[in-house]
Protein backbone atom coordinates (compact mmCIF):
# COMPACT_ATOMS: atom_id res chain seq x y z
CA UNK A 1 0.00 0.00 0.00
CA UNK A 2 0.71 3.12 -0.77
CA UNK A 3 0.93 5.84 2.08
CA UNK A 4 3.17 8.33 0.50
CA UNK A 5 0.56 10.73 0.25
CA UNK A 6 -1.78 9.56 3.11
CA UNK A 7 -1.18 12.73 5.61
CA UNK A 8 -1.21 15.44 2.54
CA UNK A 9 -4.13 18.09 2.33
CA UNK A 10 -5.83 18.29 -1.21
CA UNK A 11 -4.48 22.09 -2.52
CA UNK A 12 -7.54 24.51 -2.77
CA UNK A 13 -5.53 27.17 -4.73
CA UNK A 14 -6.62 26.40 -8.38
CA UNK A 15 -10.56 26.23 -6.85
CA UNK A 16 -12.43 29.81 -7.70
CA UNK A 17 -13.67 31.82 -3.98
CA UNK A 18 -17.14 29.93 -4.32
CA UNK A 19 -15.65 26.96 -4.25
CA UNK A 20 -13.49 27.07 -1.07
CA UNK A 21 -16.32 28.70 0.44
CA UNK A 22 -18.71 26.24 -0.25
CA UNK A 23 -16.22 23.66 0.53
CA UNK A 24 -15.46 25.59 4.22
CA UNK A 25 -19.62 25.91 4.78
CA UNK A 26 -20.63 22.28 4.02
CA UNK A 27 -18.11 21.05 6.96
CA UNK A 28 -15.83 23.41 8.24
CA UNK A 29 -14.03 20.59 10.28
CA UNK A 30 -13.67 18.04 6.77
CA UNK A 31 -12.69 20.63 5.11
CA UNK A 32 -9.57 22.14 7.65
CA UNK A 33 -8.81 18.72 8.19
CA UNK A 34 -8.77 17.71 4.59
CA UNK A 35 -7.52 20.72 2.28
CA UNK A 36 -5.11 23.32 2.45
CA UNK A 37 -7.65 25.82 2.52
CA UNK A 38 -6.63 28.71 0.04
CA UNK A 39 -7.51 31.64 2.77
CA UNK A 40 -6.40 34.38 0.64
CA UNK A 41 -9.16 33.28 -2.43
CA UNK A 42 -11.64 33.82 -0.74
CA UNK A 43 -13.32 37.41 -2.07
CA UNK A 44 -15.67 39.39 0.20
CA UNK A 45 -18.72 38.18 -0.94
CA UNK A 46 -17.97 34.61 0.07
CA UNK A 47 -16.55 35.86 3.72
CA UNK A 48 -19.66 37.67 3.93
CA UNK A 49 -21.27 33.66 3.21
CA UNK A 50 -18.75 32.32 4.92
CA UNK A 51 -18.80 34.57 8.85
CA UNK A 52 -22.93 34.32 8.83
CA UNK A 53 -22.54 31.04 9.71
CA UNK A 54 -19.28 30.37 10.72
CA UNK A 55 -18.26 33.72 12.57
CA UNK A 56 -15.90 32.73 14.40
CA UNK A 57 -13.75 32.13 11.87
CA UNK A 58 -12.96 35.88 11.97
CA UNK A 59 -9.41 35.96 12.08
CA UNK A 60 -9.03 34.17 8.97
CA UNK A 61 -10.54 36.98 6.99
CA UNK A 62 -8.73 38.85 4.65
CA UNK A 63 -10.76 42.10 5.70
CA UNK A 64 -9.13 44.06 2.99
CA UNK A 65 -11.07 42.04 0.13
CA UNK A 66 -14.46 42.96 1.83
CA UNK A 67 -16.08 45.90 0.49
CA UNK A 68 -18.52 48.50 1.84
CA UNK A 69 -21.58 46.63 0.19
CA UNK A 70 -20.01 43.56 2.23
CA UNK A 71 -20.12 44.68 5.27
CA UNK A 72 -23.37 46.53 5.48
CA UNK A 73 -24.36 42.71 3.95
CA UNK A 74 -22.53 40.92 6.60
CA UNK A 75 -23.73 43.81 9.67
CA UNK A 76 -27.11 43.15 8.87
CA UNK A 77 -26.78 39.48 9.90
CA UNK A 78 -24.35 39.59 12.10
CA UNK A 79 -24.37 43.23 13.94
CA UNK A 80 -21.50 41.72 16.84
CA UNK A 81 -19.04 42.00 13.85
CA UNK A 82 -19.74 46.48 14.24
CA UNK A 83 -17.26 46.22 16.89
CA UNK A 84 -14.19 43.94 14.91
CA UNK A 85 -12.69 46.55 12.73
CA UNK A 86 -10.76 48.79 14.68
CA UNK A 87 -8.41 49.70 12.06
CA UNK A 88 -7.41 53.01 10.82
CA UNK A 89 -9.46 52.57 7.32
CA UNK A 90 -12.49 51.76 9.17
CA UNK A 91 -11.93 54.83 11.94
CA UNK A 92 -10.91 57.01 9.16
CA UNK A 93 -14.45 56.95 7.43
CA UNK A 94 -16.02 53.45 6.44
CA UNK A 95 -19.29 54.77 8.04
CA UNK A 96 -19.44 58.01 6.22
CA UNK A 97 -18.71 55.94 2.40
CA UNK A 98 -22.05 54.28 3.64
CA UNK A 99 -24.86 56.39 1.29
CA UNK A 100 -28.31 56.78 2.37
CA UNK A 101 -29.40 53.62 0.58
CA UNK A 102 -26.95 51.82 2.41
CA UNK A 103 -27.84 52.84 5.38
CA UNK A 104 -31.70 52.33 4.59
CA UNK A 105 -31.15 48.68 3.88
CA UNK A 106 -28.65 48.41 7.05
CA UNK A 107 -30.93 49.88 9.79
CA UNK A 108 -34.15 47.93 8.38
CA UNK A 109 -32.31 44.67 9.38
CA UNK A 110 -30.16 46.26 12.46
CA UNK A 111 -32.00 49.60 14.00
CA UNK A 112 -29.77 49.92 16.86
CA UNK A 113 -26.66 50.53 14.22
CA UNK A 114 -28.08 54.21 13.84
CA UNK A 115 -25.58 55.60 16.70
CA UNK A 116 -22.98 54.91 14.21
CA UNK A 117 -24.22 57.16 11.06
CA UNK A 118 -22.62 60.09 10.86
CA UNK A 119 -23.99 63.56 11.23
CA UNK A 120 -24.96 65.58 7.70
Amino acid sequence: MNTENCNSKLDTSHLASADIADLILENYEEAERNYDLSWKRINGEDWVRILTKLPQLADKCDWSEVTTYDWVELLRERPEFVDLRTDEYWKAGMWKALDDRDWAWLLEAQPQLAKYRPAK
